[in-house]
């Protein structure tokens, strides 16, 4: 019965992490809608509720509880004055979905052995995914856009986001003389998606990786010196186009199209490519809706019929709901900040500079599962806080 409890909680990380789900099924080659791995995510923990109650239910973690509470009942307010047509009935399902999957989650990753399942999984899944970019680049298979390597991701800036955070939650479980190493490979597989959310995401990761002393080795002063100039080199070169010039010198812009190209900047500057060019109109349009209406918002699901939505989280619960859904959202930061351990609150930074240049960070189930384990390693311990339904003290059946 354990293994079978082990290898659940092993499955579960490694479907959602890898977007393989999501993957076939857009791909046409399976039928099975990514929403029904949802309903069996839900079931799953009904279940474990039933064997024993996870004792996320208990203590601390309350602050958790109450964060989900206080999002769905003003998810329902912002709805309430909302026009209430299909994108707004679709926004509200979206919310309540968030709340019952992220709950299902955490009560799933409950307990020492799915913590360490979990960053087993997550370290597994990253290593194969950095592996598949370098292919995808170099070969293209997967990626929908040409010229920048996604994966089983499909989108370029889905997957470079998704490795920081993967990097990040399984270091743990990296010896520390190699830790420079993986974070440098990890760098690679972020490096062919061409896109500079998540280069600066990556660097975000390494410096607080290095400020907490997760990538100290016997030779402190080497490693702050490596990070330093891994950090001078990433800003400059992103902010100058420097890497189209390092590109062509090493003859790896054959590999490129006009688009990527231009991300690099080709035609003058890195940042005036029609990619950066429509986000930063959807976030002003989002801004400008802020503006008109500041305390409440223009209602729930405002920005689900825009070309490219709000591109920034924070502006798009802005423009939903104002000051106020502005405030669950930085209050969401703050509760998982407060319960973090270290890796936690690393992981924690690196999310909140993504939810900048993304609009859906509290929708992708992936992202969901990594908050997830964030509450599940709290450094808030009750006295039986990591024991959970997969500790083996806990289930008398063999």
């Amino acid at each position: 019965m354990q293994r079978i409890l082990h290898a659940l909680i092993f499955f579960i990380v490694v479907l959602y992490s890898s977007y393989v789900y999501l993957y076939f099924y857009q791909t046409g080659a399976i039928s099975f809608k990514p929403l029904y791995w949802h309903f069996l995510t839900i079931v799953y923990a009904l279940v474990l509720i039933i064997l024993r109650m996870p004792s996320f239910l208990d203590g601390t973690h309350r602050l958790f509880i109450f964060w989900i509470w206080a999002f769905v009942c003003n998810s329902i307010v912002c709805f309430l004055y909302s026009p209430q047509g299909n994108l707004e009935v679709e926004a509200l399902y979206e919310s309540i979905r968030v709340s019952v999957l992220i709950l299902s989650f955490c009560i799933i990753l409950q307990g020492d052995s799915a913590i360490r399942l979990s960053r087993l999984a997550f370290l597994i899944v990253l290593l194969f995914s950095v592996a598949m970019n370098i292919v995808d680049f170099t070969m293209p298979m997967w990626s929908k856009v040409p010229g920048r390597a996604a994966g089983l991701f499909v989108n370029p800036t889905i997957a470079g986001k998704m490795l920081v955070l993967m990097m990040v939650v399984g270091l743990p479980l990296v010896p520390r003389k190699i830790r420079l190493a993986y974070c440098a490979l990890v760098g690679v597989g972020v490096l062919v998606t061409f896109s500079r959310g998540p280069w600066f995401l990556w660097l975000i990761a390494i410096i607080g990786l290095s400020v907490s002393g997760h990538l100290e080795s016997s030779r402190k002063a080497m490693s702050i010196i490596i990070v330093s100039f891994l950090s001078g080199f990433v800003v400059y070169n992103a902010l100058t186009g420097g890497f189209l010039d390092i590109l062509t010198a090493t003859g790896l812009d054959e590999y490129l199209t006009r688009g990527t190209l231009a991300r690099l900047g080709d035609n003058g500057t890195a940042f005036s490519d029609n990619s950066t060019v429509s986000r930063a109109a959807a976030a002003a349009k989002a801004w400008a809706v802020f503006s008109e209406y500041p305390l409440f918002g223009a209602g729930l699901g405002h920005d689900q019929g825009w070309t490219v939505g709000a591109h920034n989280t924070y502006l798009r619960f802005a423009a939903e709901g104002g000051i106020f859904r502005l405030g669950i959202f930085i209050g969401l930061l703050v509760v998982l900040w407060y319960i973090a351990d270290s890796i936690g609150r690393i992981t924690l930074v690196v999310y909140a500079a993504s939810s900048m240049v993304s609009h859906n960070n509290l929708e992708a189930p992936p992202l969901l599962l990594i908050l997830a384990l964030i509450v599940a390693s709290s450094r808030i311990k009750n006295s039986d806080n990591h024991i959970g339904p997969y500790d083996s003290k806990l289930l008398p059946i063999k």
